[in-house]
C-alpha cells in the first residue's frame, strides 16, 4: 500500500495530525504574537485544523501546503464548512516545490512534517528564510526522553535528539527560542487511540481489501511499540522563535 493511501485510513478520525491539545495550539499562537491581518503558511498542513483554529479566533490569511491530496480535499472542505475558505487556502504539493509569497509571511509553522524539508534545522532554515520582519517560527516534532530504550531501534534512537538538544539546533539555524510547549503521555495517549480505531474500523468495513492484512500488521506493530517503551519515551514538543537579534 502506498504511504499516503495508509496515512489516510490511519488518519480517519484526527483532525489535528500530531499530537497536540487545542489548548497547547493557542498558546503557540499566543507565543508567535500572531494577531488580527497576518498572514500565516503551514508546511504539512494535513486536514487544515492548525490554520482553521487560529483563523476562527484571528482574522487572518493562511496558506496550508501538503502532499496528500486526500487530506488536501478534507482541509478545502472543512474550511469551506466552517465558512473561512475565503481566508486559508490549501495548495497540493510537496513542500519544496511550492513557491512561498516573495513578501513572506508574519508566521511560518510545521508541525510534525520537517522531513517535507529536509529535516529539523533545514527546515527551521527555510522557515526563516520566508519570514517576514519580526515573524514567527513554529516547529512541531518529536524528541528523545532519556536513555536508549532496550527495544528499540538502536541506530534510529542513538540518533534521535532529547530536547535540550532539540532546542540547540533551533537556536544554532539562527532561532531565539522564545516560546515552548510539550505534549502529554494523555495527549500522545488521544492521538495513538484515534489511530487504533480508525484502523479497526475500516479493517471491519474492508474485509476483502487486498491490503488489509499489511494495514493491520503495521497498526498492530506500531501499538506494540507504542505500549513497550514509545508511550514512556518518545516526546513531541512545538518551539516558537524568531531571527535572533546580535548581541
Amino acid at each position: 500500500m502506498h504511504f499516503l493511501e495508509f496515512f489516510t485510513i490511519v488518519e480517519e478520525d484526527r483532525d489535528v495530525l500530531n499530537p497536540v491539545s487545542p489548548g497547547a495550539l493557542d498558546r503557540v499562537a499566543d507565543y508567535a504574537g500572531l494577531r488580527d491581518g497576518q498572514s500565516v503558511l503551514d508546511i504539512g498542513s494535513g486536514k487544515g485544523a492548525v490554520l482553521r483554529q487560529w483563523a476562527a479566533r484571528r482574522a487572518i490569511t493562511g496558506t496550508g501546503v501538503d502532499l496528500n491530496p486526500a487530506f488536501v480535499q478534507n482541509a478545502r472542505q472543512r474550511a469551506q464548512d466552517a465558512g473561512l475558505s475565503a481566508a486559508l487556502t490549501f495548495p497540493h504539493g510537496p513542500a519544496l516545490d511550492f513557491t512561498p509569497d516573495p513578501a513572506g509571511y508574519d508566521v511560518v509553522s510545521c508541525l510534525g512534517a520537517t522531513f517535507a524539508l529536509g529535516g529539523f534545522t533545514e527546515a527551521a532554515r527555510w522557515m526563516t528564510r520566508h519570514l517576514r520582519d519580526e515573524g514567527a517560527v513554529v516547529i512541531g516534532d518529536v524528541y528523545r526522553r532519556g536513555p536508549v530504550p532496550d527495544q528499540a531501534q538502536a541506530e534510529w534512537w542513538a540518533a534521535l535528539p532529547t530536547l535540550e538538544e532539540r532546542s540547540d539546533e533551533f537556536m544554532a539555524a539562527g532561532l531565539d527560542l522564545t516560546g515552548l510547549t510539550v505534549s502529554s503521555r494523555a495527549d500522545w495517549d488521544h492521538y495513538s487511540s484515534l489511530m487504533w480505531a480508525a484502523v479497526q474500523r475500516w479493517a471491519r468495513v474492508h474485509p476483502d481489501h487486498p491490503d488489509r492484512a499489511e494495514v493491520l500488521a503495521k497498526t498492530h506493530e506500531s501499538r506494540a511499540a507504542y505500549l513497550r517503551w514509545e508511550r514512556a519515551s518518545l516526546g513531541w514538543a512545538i518551539w516558537v522563535g524568531r531571527p535572533a537579534q546580535d548581541a
